[in-house]
């Protein structure tokens, strides 16, 4: 079987999907969600990406993502994820895999996926029957896109979340409304392989390049 298509070229939007190998937990303490957020931070400086929206779970993350350079995207999750696993295998006094392989990423149709894919990540807790409202949970980006409340992580504003309004909490409202009252396509985008998720003239331009 053919590997599924990575595409590394600056200006793609990517949701990518680390998980926990076997579904073993990652994050058991604040520190550990705390010391995955810092190198998110420090390697986007590194290996420059745009973060768009995140949420961390016990046992898997989701980031939405767009390399700023050709390549760095890979770079920026090698990084992450083999760092986290140093500090991890030596606070838990463990050795082997932290993380499943390598992390999973989907290409993603910016105008017709960026909502979809965004309000996915935010409701992830919600599903998971970890809280009754999104803004509730602490290690995702919803209560800054949504209230304007401060993130853990710092997120970059994609064009089309600056267009929801003329200022900040004209976009909060729209966000707000967008994710807890969603009319459009559902996708299960944990599910989704590795690859494009768009029509054909996308998926038809990325596989010429």
């Amino acid at each position: 079987m053919p590997r599924p298509l990575r595409i590394q070229s600056a200006g793609y939007l990517h949701h990518v999907i680390s998980k926990g190998n076997d579904g073993q937990i990652i994050f058991k303490s604040k520190d550990d969600f705390s010391t995955y957020i810092s190198l998110l931070a420090f390697a986007r400086k590194e290996f420059p990406v745009y973060i768009y929206n995140y949420v961390l779970m016990d046992n898997h993350v989701h980031l939405l993502l767009e390399p700023i350079q050709d390549g760095s995207m890979s770079k920026f999750m090698e990084y992450v994820s083999k760092e986290y696993a140093k500090y991890f295998n030596l606070k838990y006094e463990r050795t082997g895999h932290v993380f499943q392989g390598r992390f999973k990423s989907l290409v993603i149709q910016t105008e017709r996926y960026f909502f979809t894919c965004s309000r996915y990540i935010d409701l992830n807790p919600i599903n998971a029957n970890m809280v009754s409202n999104p803004a509730k949970y602490p290690y995702s980006g919803y209560a800054h896109l949504a209230q304007g409340e401060g993130s853990l992580l710092k997120l970059d504003k994609h064009d089309l979340y600056v267009a929801l309004g003329k200022n900040d909490t004209e976009r909060q409202i729209a966000y707000r409304t967008l994710v807890l009252n969603f009319q459009g396509e559902e996708i299960d985008f944990m599910t989704k392989r590795a690859g494009i998720l768009g029509d054909s003239d996308f998926k038809d331009k990325l596989r010429k390049r």
